[in-house]
Protein backbone atom coordinates (compact mmCIF):
# COMPACT_ATOMS: atom_id res chain seq x y z
CA UNK A 1 0.00 0.00 0.00
CA UNK A 2 1.61 3.31 -1.05
CA UNK A 3 -0.71 5.43 1.00
CA UNK A 4 -2.95 5.12 4.10
CA UNK A 5 -5.87 7.63 5.12
CA UNK A 6 -7.14 6.87 9.05
CA UNK A 7 -10.31 8.63 10.05
CA UNK A 8 -8.23 12.29 8.70
CA UNK A 9 -9.75 15.42 9.74
CA UNK A 10 -9.10 18.56 9.24
CA UNK A 11 -9.73 22.02 11.46
CA UNK A 12 -9.25 25.15 9.98
CA UNK A 13 -10.39 27.26 13.40
CA UNK A 14 -14.11 26.34 14.22
CA UNK A 15 -14.83 25.07 10.43
CA UNK A 16 -14.25 20.86 10.16
CA UNK A 17 -12.98 21.09 6.10
CA UNK A 18 -12.08 17.19 6.35
CA UNK A 19 -14.06 14.88 8.60
CA UNK A 20 -12.91 11.43 9.37
CA UNK A 21 -11.51 10.43 5.68
CA UNK A 22 -10.22 6.69 5.39
CA UNK A 23 -8.69 5.71 2.14
CA UNK A 24 -5.93 3.23 0.96
CA UNK A 25 -4.67 3.71 -2.26
CA UNK A 26 -1.97 1.12 -4.31
CA UNK A 27 1.15 1.78 -6.49
CA UNK A 28 -0.45 2.08 -10.37
CA UNK A 29 -3.79 3.80 -8.78
CA UNK A 30 -5.32 6.87 -10.32
CA UNK A 31 -7.64 8.25 -8.04
CA UNK A 32 -9.56 11.81 -8.77
CA UNK A 33 -11.00 14.09 -6.15
CA UNK A 34 -14.07 15.70 -6.57
CA UNK A 35 -16.47 18.22 -4.94
CA UNK A 36 -17.59 22.24 -5.20
CA UNK A 37 -14.99 24.35 -3.72
CA UNK A 38 -14.02 24.70 -0.25
CA UNK A 39 -15.23 20.90 0.01
CA UNK A 40 -11.73 20.47 1.08
CA UNK A 41 -9.59 18.89 -2.23
CA UNK A 42 -6.45 20.96 -1.84
CA UNK A 43 -6.31 20.58 1.93
CA UNK A 44 -6.94 16.69 1.60
CA UNK A 45 -3.90 16.56 -1.24
CA UNK A 46 -1.79 18.89 1.07
CA UNK A 47 -2.16 16.51 4.25
CA UNK A 48 -1.20 13.69 2.02
CA UNK A 49 2.25 15.65 0.88
CA UNK A 50 2.45 16.13 4.69
CA UNK A 51 2.67 20.07 4.08
CA UNK A 52 -0.03 19.56 6.63
CA UNK A 53 -0.52 18.22 9.70
CA UNK A 54 -4.02 16.75 10.58
CA UNK A 55 -6.22 17.53 13.22
CA UNK A 56 -7.27 13.74 14.20
CA UNK A 57 -6.34 10.73 12.15
CA UNK A 58 -3.23 9.76 10.53
CA UNK A 59 -1.17 9.60 6.82
CA UNK A 60 0.78 6.99 6.42
CA UNK A 61 3.08 7.01 3.44
CA UNK A 62 5.53 5.22 1.84
CA UNK A 63 8.28 6.46 -1.06
CA UNK A 64 8.18 10.31 -2.60
CA UNK A 65 5.29 12.08 -3.50
CA UNK A 66 5.18 15.39 -5.28
CA UNK A 67 2.54 17.90 -4.85
CA UNK A 68 1.80 20.29 -8.05
CA UNK A 69 -0.21 23.17 -6.95
CA UNK A 70 -2.89 25.21 -8.97
CA UNK A 71 -1.44 27.51 -10.01
CA UNK A 72 2.47 25.63 -10.10
CA UNK A 73 4.65 27.95 -8.40
CA UNK A 74 8.72 28.91 -10.42
CA UNK A 75 10.67 31.32 -10.43
CA UNK A 76 9.67 34.24 -13.01
CA UNK A 77 13.44 35.17 -14.11
CA UNK A 78 14.67 31.41 -14.75
CA UNK A 79 13.84 29.85 -17.88
CA UNK A 80 12.29 26.12 -18.40
CA UNK A 81 15.82 24.83 -18.32
CA UNK A 82 17.34 25.80 -15.51
CA UNK A 83 14.40 25.27 -13.85
CA UNK A 84 14.11 21.29 -14.84
CA UNK A 85 18.27 21.42 -13.98
CA UNK A 86 18.01 22.66 -10.56
CA UNK A 87 14.72 19.90 -9.78
CA UNK A 88 16.82 17.13 -11.01
CA UNK A 89 20.12 18.43 -9.34
CA UNK A 90 18.04 18.91 -6.04
CA UNK A 91 16.82 15.62 -5.99
CA UNK A 92 19.87 13.68 -7.17
CA UNK A 93 18.00 12.14 -10.07
CA UNK A 94 19.01 12.24 -13.62
CA UNK A 95 16.83 12.20 -16.33
CA UNK A 96 16.45 13.61 -20.14
CA UNK A 97 15.16 17.59 -19.50
CA UNK A 98 15.53 18.51 -23.25
CA UNK A 99 13.12 15.86 -24.30
CA UNK A 100 11.10 16.91 -21.65
CA UNK A 101 10.79 20.49 -22.50
CA UNK A 102 10.28 18.80 -26.45
CA UNK A 103 7.66 16.85 -25.47
CA UNK A 104 5.83 19.35 -23.62
CA UNK A 105 6.01 21.70 -26.36
CA UNK A 106 8.17 24.34 -24.23
CA UNK A 107 11.58 26.01 -24.92
CA UNK A 108 14.09 25.46 -23.10
CA UNK A 109 15.73 29.50 -22.91
CA UNK A 110 12.57 31.66 -22.01
CA UNK A 111 12.42 33.43 -18.68
CA UNK A 112 8.85 32.16 -16.96
CA UNK A 113 7.84 35.37 -16.51
CA UNK A 114 7.22 35.29 -20.24
CA UNK A 115 5.44 31.77 -20.07
CA UNK A 116 1.24 31.45 -20.20
CA UNK A 117 -0.58 29.71 -16.96
CA UNK A 118 -0.56 26.78 -19.86
CA UNK A 119 2.73 27.02 -20.41
CA UNK A 120 3.36 26.98 -16.87
CA UNK A 121 1.19 23.92 -15.66
CA UNK A 122 3.14 21.87 -18.92
CA UNK A 123 6.34 22.91 -16.69
CA UNK A 124 5.07 21.34 -13.78
CA UNK A 125 4.07 18.08 -15.95
CA UNK A 126 7.52 17.86 -17.26
CA UNK A 127 8.88 18.10 -13.98
CA UNK A 128 6.89 15.28 -12.56
CA UNK A 129 8.04 13.08 -15.26
CA UNK A 130 11.52 13.53 -14.67
CA UNK A 131 11.51 13.36 -11.03
CA UNK A 132 9.46 10.20 -11.14
CA UNK A 133 7.75 10.51 -7.38
CA UNK A 134 5.82 7.47 -6.00
CA UNK A 135 2.99 9.53 -5.66
CA UNK A 136 1.73 12.55 -7.88
CA UNK A 137 -0.44 15.16 -6.12
CA UNK A 138 -2.27 17.17 -8.57
CA UNK A 139 -4.19 19.84 -8.03
CA UNK A 140 -6.81 20.92 -11.19
CA UNK A 141 -3.98 19.73 -12.97
CA UNK A 142 -6.19 20.31 -16.38
CA UNK A 143 -6.49 24.39 -15.59
CA UNK A 144 -5.06 27.14 -18.00
CA UNK A 145 -4.40 23.67 -20.65
CA UNK A 146 -5.81 24.02 -23.80
CA UNK A 147 -7.28 20.67 -26.20
CA UNK A 148 -3.76 19.41 -26.80
CA UNK A 149 -2.47 20.20 -23.27
CA UNK A 150 -5.75 18.09 -22.22
CA UNK A 151 -4.79 15.04 -23.93
CA UNK A 152 -1.39 15.72 -23.25
CA UNK A 153 -2.31 15.58 -19.51
CA UNK A 154 -4.12 12.27 -19.71
CA UNK A 155 -1.36 10.31 -21.53
CA UNK A 156 0.92 11.70 -18.55
CA UNK A 157 -0.99 9.88 -15.75
CA UNK A 158 -1.71 7.20 -17.72
CA UNK A 159 1.98 6.52 -18.02
CA UNK A 160 2.20 7.71 -14.41
CA UNK A 161 0.50 4.92 -13.08
CA UNK A 162 3.09 2.49 -14.57
CA UNK A 163 5.23 2.99 -11.72
CA UNK A 164 3.43 5.25 -9.30
CA UNK A 165 -0.08 6.22 -8.26
CA UNK A 166 -1.76 9.86 -8.96
CA UNK A 167 -4.55 11.51 -6.96
CA UNK A 168 -6.14 14.61 -8.61
CA UNK A 169 -8.87 17.03 -7.69
CA UNK A 170 -10.56 17.90 -10.25
CA UNK A 171 -14.02 19.63 -11.07
CA UNK A 172 -13.57 18.14 -14.97
CA UNK A 173 -15.86 14.68 -14.25
CA UNK A 174 -14.68 14.00 -18.29
CA UNK A 175 -10.92 13.79 -17.16
CA UNK A 176 -12.06 11.87 -14.12
CA UNK A 177 -13.92 9.43 -15.86
CA UNK A 178 -11.32 9.07 -18.37
CA UNK A 179 -8.22 8.54 -16.48
CA UNK A 180 -9.01 7.48 -12.58
CA UNK A 181 -10.01 3.98 -11.11
CA UNK A 182 -12.33 5.51 -8.87
CA UNK A 183 -13.36 9.05 -7.40
CA UNK A 184 -13.96 10.02 -3.76
CA UNK A 185 -16.65 12.61 -3.84
CA UNK A 186 -15.81 15.45 -0.76
CA UNK A 187 -18.82 17.34 0.31
CA UNK A 188 -18.89 20.90 2.07
CA UNK A 189 -18.49 19.71 5.70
Amino acid sequence: MLLRLEALSKRFGRDWVIRDLSLSLDRGEVVALLGPNGSGKTTLLRLMAGLLKPTRGRVERQGHALFLPNPPAFHRHLTAREHLLFDLAFHGAAGDWEGALKRFGLPAELPLAAFSSGMKKRLALARLTLLRPDLWLLDEPETALDQEGRALLQETIREARKGASVVLATHDRALAEAVADRAVWLGAA
